[in-house]
């Protein structure tokens, strides 16, 4: 060790492990410079290329262009020169001249003696800035038709290059020479393709070389900011690649692995071939043994794709992979022909040249017909006829002129076969509105032969986020079994497409079945790393242990319990991390949730998704406890965010935003639950109140309080439940005065002075009463006590309904009375704030008066001293503060977290505890001191000056620990609340600006001591100075000047004694004379006038604007601070002893006497009974938030459709006010009359205003009541509106039972025949009717729906009727409905506008069976898609499509192919209809088709169909319209979405004509 010796043991041993490492390093250098043949790189073992082993001279050897100019090269068979063979690995006969490319060509490895050596490693492009080097390697061309051979390929791919898994192969081929592109097609390109390949993670093939549309594809790559992340491999034939010698050779100075290859692409001898590429990652140089031959790679590049698509199949699929044509010639129609034959997808890009060109031109001049393929399954191919095929001829002729006529028959022949694989083949023209990339999506779906690979499609899509191409290309042919909707679900979930996730759900997947707790850990352990929790979850799983000894990080559900407890703060048990979750893991793996929403809710919040948290949130059973949480826990990962080294702000941000929303969502179902409900108290108070037994067994009270959701606390319900549990049964209207009378006279004020609300009550109790009249007033106790209504049992109509309304209400009684005044923590406050005020008037009576007196006494020798004599006064307040010990110990207890730690953290977070305990332990102690110490240490005395006063000072530290406290009372107010808080946080204020100030008092006060006191120290004699004078003059002096005692003569009186040590005659006339004296007197003068102006001027002011905007910033969010304040507060005096203290020292006793009873006896509650009870209430606080979420999420949904469109209307109503003008100048200035009897309506541009329609609510049930039942003479059983909801007892509902006679003895697939206790309801089923399998959607759009016996039950509420009426479905009858419309114009073809809003007309038609137009539409069939049931009820209903002959059929067909391409889903739900009943209803989906030109609908043939009546018309919706069922509000929605004129008022009532539905 030659380092010193003084260095510390640590630093040695730092620099000895530096050297070790640098020793091992250079170890490892030699190694590799002397490494073995047999340890030589893989690549030079296992890749073999091809070379010349006969030079044989060719005869066709000529004059060639050359850089040097024109001469002759001779050449060899193989095409290379003399000097291009391999030295040593060849041999040269001049009398050979037969060369065959069997026998001439061998095998060789670069780490061959003879071989070249070194055909691989990474490329440096010299004229490049050297940053990018891509992989090469020369491979035979015949290496994949081995096995072993392409098993060592895809090793170099996977192993040695480390290529990322693809999604999707590209291959790219076209013209390799320069050639014409418009530039805005070549735009499209290049941009199209590096998006797709970054989006789907895909890998790109190509050519390689930098010419023609090789080029086009690496300055692609190298165009984006994604470039070097993509993948894209060049294959070329070794034999044309320019410089190639430049890749040759072993590296034999550095011998490395892949050895740096410096490239030139400026310069070459010859000009044959092509320099390659610098924007590829990596080239694979395909080698025949031949040279200057082009296309030798072709099969090599089909055969890998081929190899890799296989290599990465997904089941029964390969991976898909495309084939886009950009020009090209018959090496590229050559590619295109095997691709097809493959059965891949090609995409030709029409406008780019010559071959692609040909094949678009004659893609035009094909037709479509029907032909059957080898299995004998039809197929559409396209044809030429023979005017097509001459057309076609000559095409090839003008794009390829220099093709022989075999060539160009032999490219005819190819177009023909690629057109035998129609749905393979795609165009993409210049013109086509859609993107690039979204072209190769649409190319990938339309490849698919009848869905048999959709599954692949479907996750292209997830990835490229398109669901309108999933919704219109694949999902209509598309029969996904159960399991690949679960793998597609969790694909979207694990991608973060919540529109997906929305679409798999729409599917009719069930995410109880898809979410057990193993697929919850897995796609736990799937979350990306840069999320905020991972490193939490990670921290979790090592649980103490290193990193390295745990490994891979593998979650459980455990952890994710863990994680919940710790955000929650203790607040939320976790049933992932209870005992016998822990130890019975295995058994609950695929266990599905209860409540699996809300489990998913918090994934996404974990995995900070928030769309997909909204979407999971809006099917959630519990939104409101579910968006507490995850607002919780938003704020969590939020804190953890800012407080982590790598912080994201805008994270943050994000985070934050978003814990907001979901306390907003919370709090406005809560707010929507306690308007709607607000007449039904128990309700919503069961809401509020009700314990969640997944979520920690709390309710929402407790939950807002654990997550902090002031929001929450603040609103309506809470508030208005919080003033009841402060008032109890005390009537709220009575003023606060006579509250207080009736309690400062016991027992008679409560009686006959109080006020006290009603209580409700069953008549039938009240007459259950015992002969001596008790068991009444003592039951009512007992309910009050555990917080129930007074009555008896409930009884109940059935499972679902809910308990009975107590109408019937008295008057307490007096025994009641007191109870109900007493337990009222209003009256415990009041009683709590006199007895505190007795406690704190005494207190400081027993400090001022009482102990000077006894110290008085003692000294004159009145009284004697005897350990332990307390004064009456000294009594009570023991009394009092040892009373106060066991309130403070069940506050602790009562804390809403399940650990003690956190128990006493939220306790002890609280100033006012913290001030409680001090006062505590500094009051005990000096009663402590008093009884043990002797009188002289207790109450000194002039003799005893030494004795420090401990039992003093602590009284005095307890009694301002006690009058600080004294501010909490003031919390309950509503006007000295807030500035409680204010005060609050300018101290904060205050404290942060001390620290300032202290900088200037310092500075000046040690400057002004040293000059008033140079010549004094603590060591000199004459000086009077002390530790504490100087502490004084430096810090107190100038604190005292900034409130204005400047104590000039003292300063002065100081500055005397500092300049006159030692020296007579000395005053301050002759300090100032004096030169040293005059500067350092005139300095403490300026140091004072600049002191005082910075902190009387600027600190002081600066302090009033930071207390100002404290005061503004606390203002805004006062009210909303103080009720949560107020919160506290209340539930604090709930569980308040009732006598108050020093009294309630008996009543903790026996509370404390009657737990132990209770505990010995072992009495306990009848849990089943609870069990059963919970479960009723729970299912009826489900379907109230479920309801009250969906109308909050409604309205909102409004309103934001309002506030985006009114900008929209403004601008609009300005145009149309422009053009109203301009119009009218142009009739004005041609004076052309209008014609007679038909006046054009102008808006006027005065009264042309942003008006805003509001649409009404859907009013569900007007039609579903209206007798008789359709088709029959049954009246169903009498409602009135307030009956309609299930939420409403109705014990006397009295349903009509009736199924239609067709209906129940109807069979076939139409109907349901099979027993209801075979349906899967919720779910979409899947049956077999007759040998043929068919799938019916039995979900609702409204969510889950409940099933009462078996039975389906309506969602909207009761209709009086029950069975299936005649509707053909249990359940909910899907149906769809068509709003074609377009504008209503007058004569001259002006849109007709009313109000300043353009009026639009629809396709009604008209129903005779009710004497009412209609919208068109009808009934889903099953396996049909929504959409396709809209286009045949339209094409039947309003076209007559099923009366017309073939050809108008198929033009129809064609018509509406066109046309009815993009809609606007306008509603999507219940309808009320006249055919409901209790457990059958009608569920629709309108969607709207608008044509804005009115020339595309314009030409549809409009006739009645014949299946129920006649009548079709246009029909403008300029006055209120009577339509069937709800179409009105259908109509008015399509009228808002349009910005059209709504003339559609409330629809009346009607009676519905007896009619037959034709089935």
């Amino acid at each position: 060790d030659n380092y010193p010796r003084r260095d510390p043991p640590k630093r040695r041993k730092k620099r000895r492990k530096r050297i070790r490492r640098e020793l091992q390093s250079a170890l490892q250098i030699f190694n590799l410079n002397h490494m073995p043949k047999t340890d030589q790189p893989w690549i030079q073992q296992h890749i073999p290329y091809k070379v010349c082993k006969k030079y044989v001279k060719d005869p066709k050897s000529k004059v060639e262009d050359t850089d040097a100019g024109r001469k002759y090269i001779e050449r060899c068979c193989c095409g290379a020169e003399e000097y291009e063979h391999e030295t040593g690995s060849f041999s040269k006969n001049p009398d050979d001249t037969v060369w065959s490319k069997e026998n001439d060509i061998r095998i060789a490895y670069s780490n061959d003696e003879k071989g070249s050596g070194g055909c691989f490693g990474k490329i440096k492009f010299v004229e490049e800035d050297g940053t990018h080097q891509p992989d090469f390697v020369r491979v035979s061309d015949d290496m994949l038709k081995r096995k072993s051979g392409a098993r060592k390929v895809m090793e170099l791919l996977e192993s040695k290059w480390r290529l990322p898994r693809p999604n999707l192969i590209i291959s790219v081929t076209g013209g390799a020479g320069d050639f014409h592109c418009p530039p805005e097609l070549e735009k499209r390109f290049m941009r199209g393709l590096a998006k797709a390949a970054k989006s789907t993670n895909a890998w790109i093939f190509s050519g390689g070389t930098n010419t023609g549309v090789m080029k086009l594809v690496g300055e692609a790559v190298r165009g984006t900011s994604f470039g070097s992340q993509i993948v894209t491999i060049g294959i070329a034939t070794w034999g044309i690649v320019k410089n190639r010698e430049q890749l040759t050779g072993l590296d034999r100075q550095n011998n490395r692995r892949r050895p740096i290859r410096d490239y030139k692409t400026k310069s070459d001898r010859m000009r044959r071939g092509a320099f390659l590429d610098a924007n590829h990652t990596h080239f694979l140089l395909v080698d025949d043994g031949t040279q200057y031959q082009f296309g030798r790679e072709i099969t090599f590049r089909a055969l890998l794709e081929q190899i890799i698509s296989e290599r990465y199949r997904e089941g029964q699929f390969n991976l898909p992979q495309i084939c886009i044509l950009m020009e090209g010639g018959p090496n590229s129609m050559q590619t295109l022909v095997e691709t097809i034959r493959l059965g891949n997808c090609c995409l030709v890009i029409a406008g780019s040249g010559r071959c692609a060109d040909v094949i678009a031109e004659a893609y035009k001049l094909s037709t479509t017909e029907e032909a059957f393929n080898e299995s004998g399954e039809p197929m559409k191919i396209r044809v030429l006829s023979d005017n097509a095929s001459d057309e076609v001829m000559n095409i090839i002729s003008k794009k390829n002129p220099r093709l022989s006529s075999e060539e160009k028959e032999k490219f005819f022949l190819q177009i023909l076969e690629l057109f035998k694989h129609d749905q393979l083949l795609n165009i993409y023209e210049l013109n086509d509105s859609r993107e690039f990339d979204l072209q190769i999506l649409s190319a990938l779906i339309r490849g698919n032969k009848e869905g048999s690979s959709s599954i692949a499609s479907m996750k292209l899509a997830i990835t490229w986020d398109r669901p309108n191409l999933a919704q219109s290309m694949i999902l209509p042919s598309a029969n996904f079994s159960e399991q690949e909707k679960y793998d597609l679900l969790r694909i979207a979930i694990n991608n973060d497409k919540h529109v997906f996730i929305q679409m798999m759900l729409d599917q009719g997947v069930d995410l109880k079945h898809f979410l057990t707790h193993s697929m919850l850990a897995s796609l736990y352990n799937e979350i990306d790393s840069s999320v905020v929790c991972f490193k939490k979850l990670q921290k979790l799983c090592y649980a103490g242990d290193s990193p390295q000894k745990v490994g891979k990080v593998t979650l459980t559900l455990v952890h994710i319990g863990r994680l919940l407890e710790e955000i929650l703060e203790g607040t939320f048990q976790s049933m992932f991390n209870s005992r016998e979750y822990i130890c019975h893991q295995d058994d609950y793996k695929n266990r599905p949730f209860e409540n699996p929403y809300d489990v998913m809710v918090f994934f996404a919040v974990f995995v900070e998704s928030r769309e997909m948290a909204k979407l999971f949130w809006s099917r959630s059973r519990t939104p409101i406890a579910t968006g507490l949480i995850a607002c919780k826990i938003l704020r969590y990962l939020a804190e953890t965010q800012r407080t982590s080294s790598k912080r994201d702000e805008e994270n943050e941000k994000d985070l934050l935003e978003c814990a907001d929303e979901f306390e907003t969502l919370a709090t406005g179902v809560m707010n929507r639950v306690y308007k709607d409900r607000n007449n039904q108290k128990e309700l919503w108070e069961e809401v509020l109140t009700i314990k969640h037994k997944h979520m920690g067994n709390l309710d929402l009270l407790q939950l807002a309080s654990s997550t902090s959701a002031i929001k929450f606390i603040a609103q309506g319900a809470v508030q208005t439940k919080l003033t009841d549990m402060w008032l109890g049964q005390l009537h709220a209207a009575q003023h606060w005065s006579r509250i207080m009378l009736a309690g400062l006279i016991p027992i008679l004020g409560p009686i006959f002075i109080a006020r006290y609300e009603m209580i409700k009550s069953d008549p039938e109790t009240e007459n259950k009463t015992s002969a001596d009249g008790r068991q009444g007033t003592e039951m009512s106790l007992n309910e009050m006590e555990n917080g129930k209504e007074v009555g008896g049992e409930v009884e109940t109509d059935g499972a679902n309904e809910y308990p009975a309304e107590f109408t019937h209400k008295r008057k307490l009684r007096n025994l009641e009375k007191l109870y109900c005044f007493y337990r009222a923590p209003l009256v415990k406050f009041q009683y709590y704030v006199i007895m505190y005020l007795a406690f704190i008037f005494t207190f400081a009576y027993t400090l001022v008066l009482a102990l000077p007196n006894a110290r008085d006494e003692y000294a004159q020798g009145k009284t004697t001293w005897t350990v332990g004599r307390y004064s009456s006064p000294e009594i009570f307040l023991l009394l009092y503060v040892i009373s106060t010990i066991p309130i403070e110990i069940q506050q602790i207890w009562d804390q809403v977290p399940k650990t003690t730690r956190m128990k006493l953290f939220i306790y002890f977070s609280d100033l006012f505890n913290v001030l409680d305990i001090l006062g505590i332990v500094s009051f005990i102690g000096g009663f402590i001191i008093k009884s043990q110490g002797s009188p002289d240490f207790v109450i000194p005395t002039n003799g005893h000056p030494d004795y420090t006063n401990a039992y003093h000072l602590l009284m005095i530290l307890s009694f301002l620990m006690y009058c600080v406290r004294l501010i909490q009372m003031f919390r309950m107010n509503s006007k000295m609340g807030p500035k409680i808080i204010m005060i609050g946080k300018m101290m904060i204020d205050l404290f942060f600006f001390i620290f300032l100030m202290a900088i200037f008092l310092l500075s000046y006060g040690v400057c002004a001591q040293a000059l008033m006191n140079p010549n004094q120290g603590l060591n000199d004699p004459d000086s009077t100075k002390t530790n504490g004078t100087i502490i004084w003059d430096v810090v107190f002096r100038p604190y005292l000047h900034v409130f204005g005692e400047l104590d000039l003569d003292g300063m002065y009186a100081e500055l005397e004694q500092g300049h006159c040590t030692g020296v007579t005659d000395c005053d301050i006339t002759s300090i100032v004379h004096d030169s040293t004296g005059q500067i350092h007197y005139y300095l403490v003068l300026l140091l004072m006038f600049m002191y005082l102006l910075f902190v009387n001027i600027l600190l002081i002011n600066l302090l009033i604007a930071i207390f100002s905007k404290s005061y503004e910033d606390i203002q805004a969010d006062s009210d909303i601070l103080w009720k949560v304040q107020r919160s506290e507060m209340i539930h604090e005096y709930k569980d308040y002893p009732v006598v108050p203290q020093p009294l309630s020292v008996v009543y903790h006793l026996c509370t404390f006497l009657l737990f132990l009873g209770r505990k010995c006896l072992g009495c306990c509650n009848n849990e089943e009974i609870e069990d059963e009870e919970y479960e009723s209430k729970a299912y009826r606080v489900s379907m109230i938030e479920a309801e009250s979420r969906e109308d909050y999420q409604n309205k909102k949904e409004d309103e934001e459709e309002m506030t985006n469109s009114a900008a929209y209307r403004g601008l609009k109503s300005e145009l149309d006010a422009i053009k109203a003008l301009v119009r009218q100048s142009a009739i004005t200035t041609s004076s052309t009359p209008s014609p007679p009897g038909k006046q054009t309506p102008q808006p006027n541009p005065a009264t042309d205003t942003t008006k805003l329609t509001k649409i009404k609510p859907l009013r569900v049930h007007v039609d579903s009541r209206t007798s008789p039942y359709p088709g029959s003479s049954v009246d169903r059983f009498s409602l009135s509106d307030d009956k309609v909801s299930w939420l409403v007892r109705y014990r006397g509902y009295k349903p009509v039972q009736y199924t239609a006679p067709e209906i129940a003895n109807q069979t076939g697939d139409l109907v349901d025949t099979e027993e209801i206790t075979n349906i899967k309801f919720n779910k979409v089923n899947c049956t077999m009717v007759e040998g043929k399998r068919w799938t019916i959607d039995r979900t609702s759009y409204h969510g889950e729906y409940n099933l009462v016996n078996g039975f389906p039950q309506n969602p909207k509420g009761r209709t009086g009727v029950v069975g299936r009426g005649c509707l053909a479905r249990w359940g909910p009858n899907k149906a769809a409905d068509t709003v074609v419309t377009r504008w209503h114009r007058d004569a001259q073809g002006e849109i007709v506008k009313m109000e300043g809003l353009p009026v639009l007309e629809f396709v009604a038609i008209y129903r005779p069976n009710f004497s009412q137009w209609a919208i068109p539409g009808g009934r889903v069939k099953p396996n049909e898609r929504v959409f396709e049931t809209i286009k045949r009820e339209f094409s039947e209903e309003a076209l007559s499509n099923l009366s017309r002959p073939p050809p108008e059929q198929q033009h129809i067909s064609e018509m509406m192919a066109e046309h009815f391409r993009l809609g606007i889903t306008v509603y999507k739900g219940y309808v009320d209809d006249p055919r409901n009943t209790d457990n059958a209803w009608i569920e629709t989906i309108a969607v709207n088709y608008h044509d804005s030109t009115g020339k595309s609908f314009s030409n549809f043939p409009l006739k009645r169909g014949d299946e129920s009546g006649s009548g079709v018309q246009w029909k403008p919706i300029d006055q209120n319209l009577d339509l069937f069922a709800n179409h009105e509000w259908i109509i008015e929605k399509v009228c808002y979405h349009r910005d059209a004129y709504n003339p559609i008022k409330e629809p009346k009532r009607r009676n519905t004509q007896v009619w037959m539905t034709q089935t």
